[in-house]
């Protein structure tokens, strides 16, 4: 048995001793022919992957005053995934700013522009409870001074023993 040693290893020349000009033209033609290839079949590639897209997809259409959810896959660090809910309350349409952007208005008062492949129409109009709240800022303080006791003396929360 031969055990393989450094000789196998070493790059193998052709034995007619070429131009190196002819080695290089050859090697360039080979590379050409290889991009041209490889561009032809990611062409035929996208147009079948569109074809296939277009087959199924769906326009989406939405009026002023549609009810929707909006799509945001974003989550609180350590929840699980699993758990998650990537679509928020529902909002209702206010504008169509483009064929494709939709201004919508949330639960809370707040306007904002999104595309359409983010939002997916309600069909529970129930769902809908516009109601401007009241920031917590304006109505409480930001912190308390004293901690607040519901039963009294603090002392009688901390009795021990009888």
């Amino acid at each position: 048995m031969d055990l393989p040693s450094t000789d196998n290893l070493k790059a193998c020349l052709p034995k007619d001793k070429t131009d190196d000009d002819q080695r290089l033209e050859n090697l360039k033609s080979n590379l050409r022919l290889a991009y041209k290839l490889a561009a032809k079949a990611n062409r035929k590639s996208h147009q079948n992957n569109k074809r296939l897209y277009v087959r199924k997809a769906k326009p989406w259409e939405f009026k002023v005053h549609d009810l929707v959810y909006l799509y945001n896959p974003v989550f609180k660090p350590g929840l699980a995934r699993k758990f998650a809910k990537p679509w928020s309350r529902p909002c209702q349409i206010t504008n169509k700013t483009s064929e494709l952007n939709y201004e919508k208005l949330d639960l809370r008062g707040k306007r904002q522009v999104v595309q359409v492949n983010h939002l997916q129409k309600s069909i529970n109009p129930k769902l809908w409870k516009h109601e401007l709240k009241q920031r917590p800022a304006e109505n409480m303080p930001r912190r308390l001074d004293k901690p607040q006791n519901l039963k009294g003396n603090s002392q009688d929360n901390f009795k021990i023993g009888p």
